[in-house]
């Protein structure tokens, strides 16, 4: 994330985030790992190369959207594309991690 907005790091340019606040999947570990344990529970863990960018986009929904709709989540992941999984057992990992965090 910079300055707490989520990033596709694959294509923001490294220049722009000179004099901003980076967030990375280590700097939110104990977030990340409480979400993850979602993920495993649902079994829609991921091989590794695209589950930081997914889980830091949860984390960041998480704090930006109040109980969104599948239709938000989807839009939200756009740009999280997994080729190893299906998004059924994300979204129902997304949906209940929500719910935990609401109470």
């Amino acid at each position: 994330m910079v300055d707490n907005q989520v990033v596709l790091s694959c294509t923001y340019l490294t220049v722009r985030a000179a004099n901003k606040n980076i967030t990375t999947l280590e700097g939110v570990q104990k977030e990340a790992k409480e979400f993850a344990d979602f993920l495993a529970d649902e079994g829609a863990d991921q091989c590794g190369y695209c589950a930081p960018g997914f889980i830091m986009t949860v984390l960041a929904m998480s704090k930006e959207l109040n109980k969104p709709s599948e239709e938000e989540i989807n839009h939200y992941l756009n740009g999280n594309l997994c080729r190893c999984t299906g998004y059924k057992g994300q979204i129902r990992a997304i949906n209940k991690y929500l719910e935990f965090k609401s109470k």
